[in-house]
């Protein structure tokens, strides 16, 4: 006598191929760091929020140098990424701060500023590749 049964698929088996066909999506930062004004001595926090399929890349850079994590530079991600500036901020760390998202598909950037305030109330900031210092007004 022939027993023949119906075929049964492995749960499993074809999301694995579905994922590998989906459709891939440049890095895109839907949540762009702002910039950050803080008095000497204080925490500068910069955060983003990135998209994009395969999940990108994120690094921070200082003044176009890379940002490792160390025990002056807090990196953290919770579905938002977080550069956290500590131990002892002083005028001198006013800086161009960029975030850069980067997977397959493409890349992205953002830029922000740290601005810190001095006992004398005044910055020191980026103009260009120039670093200069006096009085910030804001208009608004």
């Amino acid at each position: 006598k022939l027993n023949i049964r119906p075929l049964k698929f492995v749960l499993g088996a074809l999301p694995a191929v579905a994922l590998d066909q989906k459709e891939k999506q440049k890095p895109e930062i839907v949540l762009v760091p702002e910039p950050a004004r803080v008095f000497e001595g204080e925490t500068a926090r910069f955060r983003c929020r990135v998209t994009g399929y395969p999940m990108p890349k994120v690094n921070w850079y200082l003044n176009g140098q890379l940002i490792r994590k160390s025990k002056r530079f807090r990196l953290r991600y919770d579905g938002i990424y977080y550069l956290d500036i500590v131990d002892y901020v002083t005028s001198d760390d006013s800086a161009s701060i960029m975030v850069k998202a980067v997977n397959i598909a493409g890349e992205t950037s953002s830029h922000a500023f740290l601005l810190v305030q001095d006992d004398e109330g005044e910055y020191v900031f980026y103009a260009g590749e120039k670093k200069t210092s006096g009085k910030l007004i804001v208009a608004g």
